[in-house]
C-alpha cells in the first residue's frame, strides 16, 4: 500500500506538470552557468547547491499541494498510517533531489568545465553539499506547506525570505555577533559552503563538527514537520 501510495503520488506530481517550471529553470541555469570551461570546482558547485535550495523548497511546496482536504482525507483513511502519507510526499521530493543533485554534478564533469581534474575529495563535497542543500528545501518547502496561513502567497513569501536570511546569515552574524544566536533556526547553510573551498581542500575535524551539527539539524526539523503535520490532521 506504501510503495503504491508513492508511485500515486508520484505520477500525480507528473500530471500536474507543475514540475516543469522548477526542473525546466534549474537544467536550464546549469547549462547556462557552465557554458564556460575552466571554471573553479568548488565555488561553481557551490553556486549550484544554493540553485538546488531554492528549486527544492518550490518542488517541496508543490507536491504537498497536489491534494485537496477532500482528498486528503479520503487518502488518510486508505494508508495504514498518517506518517506514510507524509513519508511518501518526502520520498518523491528525494527522488526529484536525487535527479537534480546528479545533473548538477555530473554535468560538468561530462563536458570538462573545470579547470583542473576534480578529485574524489571534490566530488565526496559536492553530493554532501547537493544532499543537505536539497534537504534544507525539503524542510523549509514541508515547514510552510504545512503551517497554517490565511494565503498560500504568504507562504511562499515566508520560505523565500528564510531562504534569503540563511544564505546571508554568515554576513549578517559577522555585523552583529547576537545574530548568531537569533538564527540559530534557519537552514545551517554557511556550515557547509564555509568547507567549499578552491584552496587546499581538506576534511578534518571542523568540517565533522560542522557536518554533525547539519545533520542533527536536519533529523531536529523532519521530527517537527512531523509532529506539525499530525496536530495539523
Amino acid at each position: 500500500m506504501v510503495w503504491g501510495f508513492f508511485r500515486y503520488q508520484f505520477s500525480s506530481y507528473v500530471r500536474s506538470l507543475t514540475f516543469i517550471p522548477p526542473l525546466t529553470l534549474f537544467i536550464g541555469w546549469i547549462i547556462l552557468f557552465y557554458t564556460y570551461s575552466g571554471v573553479p570546482i568548488m565555488s561553481s558547485y557551490a553556486v549550484t547547491c544554493i540553485s538546488l535550495y531554492l528549486v527544492m523548497t518550490w518542488v517541496a511546496m508543490s507536491v504537498f499541494s497536489l491534494e485537496g482536504e477532500s482528498e486528503k482525507n479520503l487518502l488518510f483513511v486508505q494508508l495504514p498510517s498518517k506518517r506514510d502519507y507524509l513519508w511518501g510526499k518526502w520520498v518523491v521530493c528525494l527522488l526529484i533531489a536525487s535527479i537534480l543533485g546528479i545533473i548538477a554534478i555530473v554535468y560538468p564533469l561530462l563536458i570538462n568545465s573545470f579547470r583542473e581534474t576534480p578529485q574524489l575529495v571534490h566530488i565526496s563535497q559536492a553530493i554532501y553539499g547537493h544532499l543537505f542543500f536539497a534537504v534544507f528545501g525539503i524542510i523549509v518547502g514541508s515547514f510552510f506547506s504545512n503551517i497554517k496561513m490565511e494565503s498560500k502567497k504568504f507562504a511562499w513569501l515566508s520560505a523565500m525570505l528564510v531562504i534569503a536570511i540563511s544564505i546571508a546569515q554568515e554576513g549578517i552574524i559577522e555585523k552583529a555577533a547576537i545574530f548568531k544566536w537569533i538564527l540559530l533556526p534557519f537552514p545551517p547553510v554557511s556550515q557547509i559552503l564555509l568547507h567549499f573551498t578552491d584552496e587546499a581542500l581538506f576534511i578534518g575535524k571542523g568540517f565533522w563538527m560542522d557536518a554533525a551539527w547539519v545533520v542533527c539539524y536536519s533529523f531536529f526539523y523532519f521530527l517537527i514537520i512531523t509532529r506539525m503535520f499530525y496536530r495539523r490532521g
